[in-house]
């Protein structure tokens, strides 16, 4: 395996109780501790609420288990902190991941052994098995072989914890601001006829999936200027229950800007 790639590790956490406090620590830990085999950068993007996650967050920036660290004064949900960690990063790799996945030593390795076994083609890489995969109608016919393990495809596996290349993120694009942002990202990636290639072993634990997470419910996602004005960055899914807003659609990032793409 070519070690001289780094990888840009993105990890998104939102205080919704002591609960995902703890799994974030829990998370977070079992991320440092798993990824000292190859070379990798952490970017923690954290939408606030709780002072003393933050705490935890800052002592891992001083002991240098995390490279960049953002806090942001507003829960800015996942998908608009997801790109706010992708314009940040440096990697040739770039891996999403939430706060709620418990990780095992070797789940990165093995999701970067099939992108560089197959470089040209169109997939992103998952150590999860959620859902998605107990769907039949997800599953591809087309298994790719790496020595002797066998990455079954998918076309919906991975959207809380996948690894890709940065240049097929860059086709991809980043996430839109809305509720399912997971969900909408997929389904572009679908369009542009990606896959999903699913590491062979569990290498991950989604705690956090038996929780479950109210999809429907509209969150606004804004900030408050110096003058007091509300600015949304919501799309129009949120504009649809609140006409009196005002709405800005959030500006794309460009990826393709550093050094390393």
């Amino acid at each position: 395996m070519d070690k001289t790639k780094l990888c840009s590790i993105i990890f998104v956490h939102y205080h919704k109780d002591e609960k995902r406090s703890e799994q974030m620590m829990a998370s977070m830990n079992s991320l440092v501790e798993t990824t000292k085999s190859y070379p990798c950068e952490i970017v923690v993007v954290d939408n606030g609420q709780n002072e003393q996650d933050s705490q935890f967050f800052l002592s891992l920036v001083v002991g240098g288990a995390i490279q960049t660290y953002v806090r942001n004064a507003n829960n800015m949900h996942f998908g608009y902190a997801r790109n706010q960690g992708m314009v940040l990063s440096n990697g040739d790799y770039i891996c999403i991941s939430d706060n709620d996945i418990i990780y095992t030593p070797g789940w990165l390795e093995a999701c970067v052994a099939v992108l560089e076994k197959y470089p040209h083609k169109k997939i992103y890489a998952t150590p999860v098995y959620n859902v998605a995969h107990w769907l039949p109608k997800f599953w591809h016919d087309e298994v790719l072989e790496v020595g002797d393990r066998a990455y079954r495809l998918n076309s919906r596996a991975g959207s809380n914890c996948f690894v890709i290349r940065r240049k097929d993120l860059k086709e991809i694009g980043g996430f839109l601001c809305h509720r399912v942002a997971g969900t909408k990202w997929t389904e572009k990636a679908i369009r542009l006829e990606f896959a999903v290639a699913v590491t062979p072993d569990v290498m991950v634990d989604d705690v956090g999936f038996r929780d479950g997470y109210n999809y429907k419910e509209a969150i606004p996602i804004k900030e408050i200027l110096t003058n007091g004005k509300e600015v949304y960055f919501n799309e129009d899914e949120f504009k649809h229950n609140n006409r009196r807003l005002h709405y800005i659609q959030q500006s794309a990032f460009d990826i393709g800007n550093n050094p390393r793409s």
